[in-house]
């Protein structure tokens, strides 16, 4: 029977036992495969298999990342965890076609370029990569350069930071918000599928960067946390994914507002990069201040290590639930 072709998302509770499932290095071979899942657990409920090469856990990918660290990625969140895993062939597949694996695929499928999703055990992406090996004899030089272009416009709007307007549904937002103590800032960490956090288009991984129009880098989760409820039923986020976050980290500008629409700032030529917001040098001080009376009392600035506890926006305010995560 045919299959697809395609990544899995493994989302499991860790149970009496564990999780279910023995992960280990293969000499000769890069990255941490799954040994063996034990019958009846959550890891086999959650549809992962032996042999399945783990791509990312918990939204962030580490295929570079050794033993240790990949399983102190997976013991970080302490009761559930994500795996993005793929099989031998879907592997194998991936990287015919010299793409990265992303959770995407795991919904959409594996694209292929001029082809509708990879299906039936791999016939259509080999004969794919034949014509593939032809291709570049007979592609003119005009066509290439435009596809080069056509590409380099499709990074550069991907660098935009996102707006993500939510209004509070029956069960909350559906985002988790929390933040990590390798990296300074709040992560979104999971998107519940047909939230409202979904429908705005927030990402597993993003930075926040502002709530409400206000700049949150510097502060508290739970400062941050009480912001996002100051409104009610209503939240405005400006988020960064993971390549926007390290575009505007290289210029030293500050994401804003403004960047969603406005032209992305261009690297600075001379001398040091400068904090700037939308391009032009700007001092920290001119970053809009919360105007909320029970947050804009004066805070010391932190010395404590950043919070690791997540919040999880799917009730009502009276009923916001906490994972605590140490």
């Amino acid at each position: 029977m045919a299959k697809d072709l395609k990544p899995r998302l493994c989302c499991m509770s860790k149970g009496d036992n564990g999780y279910g499932f023995h992960l280990h290095g293969e000499k000769g071979k890069n990255g941490q495969f799954i040994r063996k899942v034990e019958a009846n657990s959550p890891a086999e409920a959650a549809g992962m298999h032996a042999g399945d090469r783990v791509v990312e856990v918990n939204g962030v990918n580490v295929e570079k990342e050794t033993h240790h660290q990949v399983v102190q990625r997976i013991k970080a969140v302490e009761k559930e965890t994500r795996l993005l895993v793929v099989d031998k062939e879907t592997d194998e597949l991936l990287r015919g076609l010299r793409l990265t694996c992303t959770e995407e695929m795991a919904h959409s499928g594996v694209s292929v370029p001029g082809q509708a999703a990879v299906k039936q055990n791999g016939t259509a992406w080999k004969q794919q990569l034949a014509l593939n090996s032809e291709e570049p004899k007979r592609m003119s030089r005009t066509h290439s350069s435009e596809s080069r272009k056509k590409e380099s416009r499709s990074q550069m709007k991907e660098l935009h930071p996102r707006l993500c307007v939510l209004i509070r549904g029956e069960s909350g937002y559906g985002f988790n918000l929390h933040s990590e103590k390798s990296k300074p800032g709040q992560y979104i960490r999971s998107v519940d599928t047909g939230s409202p956090a979904d429908k705005a288009g927030l990402k597993t991984q993003d930075r926040l960067i502002e709530v409400n129009g206000v700049n949150i880098e510097d502060r508290k989760h739970s400062e941050v946390v009480a912001f996002i409820k100051s409104r009610g039923d209503e939240a405005r986020l400006l988020v960064v994914d993971q390549q926007a976050d390290e575009y505007f980290k290289k210029l030293g500008v500050t994401p804003t507002e403004r960047h969603v629409k406005d032209p992305l700032p261009q690297p600075i030529t001379s001398g040091p990069p400068k904090s700037q917001t939308n391009g032009s040098s700007t001092p920290d001080s001119s970053r809009r201040e919360i105007a909320s009376p029970e947050i804009a009392t004066e805070c010391p600035k932190e010395t404590e290590p950043p919070c690791t506890h997540c919040w999880v926006f799917k009730l009502c305010c009276h009923r916001l639930c906490t994972l605590w995560n140490h």
